[in-house]
């Protein structure tokens, strides 16, 4: 087992892609190669030996980088440091750390459901997905409050150009009606019934009562072919 390593990264591109969420992106110093697991993420240095996590939302595996999604939004001594830092801003950190991956070779059915920052894993994982000869298809369901908090459509809108089997929809906890789809006027746990369906691999990730929410739609729904996968947090400010 490898340990996880402490590095430094320069700030070398940064935007807020939503009025909650900072998207960074930071050269590690040292490292042409930096490899990871999709699904697991990095600790990055708040203060003196005061750590934040945070999922690695690079779309590939490899080079000299580590991308994140962080809450910025609200203050907490991530979101602080995260406002703080400029282009050429050095940061530490310790990782890739963490066990969640995709399950490579499981069953033909995909579905992630993401609330906010969980989306952060799901883009490596969906390309692993999309790579997976055995998948036949995937489905993202992301939820977020309002039409202005949704970030990384770009992605999944890639992600539909690359492959046929992949789809996605947004929920909007806080709008009433009028949208139109990919866009559905409620919680994750309103679209997911439709794609609760035997020979299906669930991957959960956000908030600990979206993830038991979902997780009883699931099990209740009387399948006998299943697996759910789970990374369960509340924004670490």
């Amino acid at each position: 087992m490898v340990l996880p390593q402490k590095h430094t990264g320069t700030v070398v591109e940064k935007k807020a892609v939503s009025p909650l969420v900072t998207w960074l992106r930071l050269k590690i110093e040292g490292v042409s190669d930096f490899s990871f697991i999709p699904g697991q993420f990095i600790n990055l240095e708040v203060g003196d030996g005061i750590y934040r996590s945070y999922s690695i939302c690079n779309d590939t595996v490899g080079g000299g980088f580590v991308e994140l999604a962080a809450i910025t939004g609200r203050p907490g001594l991530g979101a602080n440091l995260i406002n703080s830092l400029k282009i050429d801003s050095s940061v530490g950190f310790v990782g890739p750390s963490g066990r969640y991956s995709y399950r490579k070779g499981g069953r033909k059915n995909v579905v992630f459901v993401a609330t906010s920052t969980g989306i952060a894993p799901f883009i490596p994982m969906i390309g692993q997905a999309l790579e997976d000869p055995f998948v036949e298809s995937i489905t993202l369901v992301f939820g977020v409050r309002d039409q202005e908090d949704v970030f990384f459509e770009d992605k999944f809108k890639k992600f539909l150009e690359m492959s046929p089997k992949f789809s996605y929809f947004i929920c909007l906890s806080g709008v009433a009606d009028g949208l139109k789809p990919p866009y559905f006027a409620n919680r994750v746990t309103f679209c997911l019934p439709d794609f609760v369906k035997d020979a299906t691999d669930f991957y959960l990730c956000g908030n600990t009562a979206m993830i038991r929410d979902c997780s009883d739609i699931i099990s209740k729904a009387g399948l006998e072919d299943f697996a759910i996968y789970t990374e369960a947090f509340n924004p670490n400010l």
